[in-house]
C-alpha cells in the first residue's frame, strides 16, 4: 500500500521519518505522544483512496531520530513545517490526535495558516482545567512487563475486544521510542493553555472526541470558542475514537476535506 517514505532534516540534524501513499491533495497524520504513526492503520488505505496521505513519526518516536531534547509542542510544530516545505506541499491539511491536535495548535499559533487548507483536532483539550479526570481502574496493572504494556494501552479503549495482536502491533511501533521526551513534554502540556488563542483561529476547523473520553469537555469548549468550527462527537468512543470508529471517523474525515475545495 505505501508508496514511497523517506526522511526530513530538521534544522537542529534531527531526521524525521515519514511515508506517503495515495495521491491527490495532502493530508498529514500526526500521532499522539510517545506512540508512532501505526496508530494510523486503520486510516491509511482508506485516505489514501483520494488523497496524498502521509502519516509522520515525531522526534523520538517511531523511526525518526532519537534526540533527548526538543520535545515541546512548539518544536514538534516547526518540524511539521519543515517537513511542508521539504516536501513542497500546500493546501494540507493537518490531522492531529492528542499531543498532535497540540502540535497543531501550537502550529497555528507560529505560522497562522502557512501552507495550509484546514485542521482537524482529534480529542484533546486546550487547557488540563477542561478536562474530565480518568476514571481510575479497580484492577491493578498486571505483574508481567508485556501484560503491563498491552493492560496500559487497553486503558485507552472503550471496546476491551482489542486483541492481543492489534496490541502488540502498536506497541511494536513505539519500541524504539526515547523515553526521556516526557521529561519535557509533560510539563509543557501541562503549562499550556490555548484557550486565549481559539477566537482568532481563521482556518476551517473539524474537532473530533470520543463521547466516553477526558477530552470530551474540552472538545465542546473549543467547538464554542473557534469561530465555524464543526464538531463531531463520537458517543460509543473514548480517545482512539479513529481506531474504535473507522469506518466512520475516515467517511467524516473525507467529508471535511472535500468541504474546503
Amino acid at each position: 500500500m505505501e508508496n514511497s517514505s523517506g526522511y526530513v532534516e530538521a534544522n537542529d540534524g534531527v531526521h524525521l521519518y515519514y511515508e506517503v501513499y495515495g495521491h491527490g491533495r495532502p493530508i498529514i497524520l500526526i500521532h499522539g505522544g510517545g506512540l508512532s504513526m501505526v496508530w494510523w492503520n486503520k486510516q491509511l488505505q482508506s485516505l489514501s483512496k483520494d488523497y496524498r496521505v502521509f502519516a509522520l513519526d515525531t522526534r523520538g518516536n517511531g523511526k525518526s531520530g532519537k534526540t533527548p531534547w526538543g520535545h515541546r509542542t512548539a518544536r514538534y510544530a516547526m518540524d511539521i513545517r519543515q517537513v511542508l516545505e521539504s516536501l513542497e506541499l500546500f493546501d494540507v491539511t493537518l490531522v492531529g490526535w492528542s499531543i498532535g491536535a497540540r502540535t497543531v495548535l501550537s502550529y497555528i499559533e507560529l505560522f497562522r495558516d502557512y501552507r495550509l487548507r484546514g485542521v482537524v483536532l482529534v480529542d484533546e483539550c486546550p487547557n488540563v482545567e477542561v478536562h474530565k479526570p480518568a476514571e481510575i481502574n479497580p484492577q491493578p496493572p498486571p505483574d508481567d512487563l508485556v501484560e503491563r504494556k498491552r493492560w496500559e494501552l487497553r486503558e485507552m479503549f472503550v471496546n476491551s475486544d482489542v486483541s492481543d495482536q492489534e496490541i502488540d502491533v502498536l506497541l511494536a511501533g513505539s519500541e524504539r521510542n526515547i523515553e526521556s521526551q516526557g521529561v519535557t513534554l509533560g510539563p509543557d502540556y501541562q503549562a499550556q493553555d490555548w484557550r486565549p488563542m481559539l477566537p482568532s483561529i481563521n482556518l476551517p476547523v473539524l474537532i473530533t472526541t470520543g463521547g466516553k473520553s477526558g477530552a470530551y469537555p474540552g472538545c465542546l469548549y473549543m467547538a464554542k470558542h473557534i469561530p465555524g468550527a464543526n464538531l463531531e462527537v463520537f458517543e460509543k468512543s473514548g480517545h482512539v475514537l479513529f481506531y474504535e470508529e473507522p469506518e466512520r471517523f475516515n467517511a467524516v474525515i473525507n467529508k471535511f476535506v472535500e468541504s474546503l475545495y
